[in-house]
């Protein structure tokens, strides 16, 4: 059986107009890469030793440095930027720009009496000051104090907050 030229290629274009019509190209997924963690770390600690000692350790259960941030998971962060020793702790905690935030059952303390708990707070390491726009309870040598939206700054030593109640310790006069 003979097939002349023209039918071969009539037969070779119906074969392309067919694959054409009845296949689909594949959906291919793009990825955002700006948003991909460039280093993992599990059960981590790190540390910054300089001439005059330690000036921070970082632990967490989980981080992922990406390019604008860091993500730590179960953060424990302790430095010596100021005079007195700080230490932050919380669930969660997002380090951008200078910026701290830290999220669920956050813990700050600044030296051997100083320490306030919420539920969110945040560190801006250039102006010093913790910030919490949530609920929260500081205790210090004075007393033990609650309210709102608490701004310290640990290198002023100065505290500001709202609808505040307060327990104070009063000494005995000798």
């Amino acid at each position: 059986m003979a097939v002349n030229i023209n039918t071969f290629f009539l037969l070779v274009s119906l074969l392309m107009v067919a694959i054409f019509f009845l296949f689909k190209p594949m959906d291919i997924e793009t990825y955002d890469n700006n948003d991909t963690a460039m280093l993992e770390l599990k059960d981590f600690q790190l540390y910054d030793i300089g001439a005059q000692g330690l000036r921070m350790m970082l632990q967490g259960s989980f981080g992922k440095r990406y390019r604008d941030r860091y993500e730590v998971y179960d953060i424990n962060y302790t430095s010596k930027a100021d005079q007195e020793q700080q230490n932050m702790a919380a669930r969660a905690a997002v380090y951008q720009e200078n910026i701290l935030y830290l999220s669920g059952d956050v813990v700050y303390k600044k030296g051997a009496d100083f320490m306030f708990k919420s539920d969110e707070a945040q560190y801006d390491e250039n102006r010093h000051l913790a910030t919490t726009t949530d609920l929260f309870e500081l205790t210090n040598s004075e007393g033990t104090f609650r309210g709102s939206e608490l701004q310290y700054n640990s290198e002023a030593d100065t505290i500001r907050a709202k609808a505040v109640s307060a327990l104070y310790y009063l000494s005995k006069a000798h």
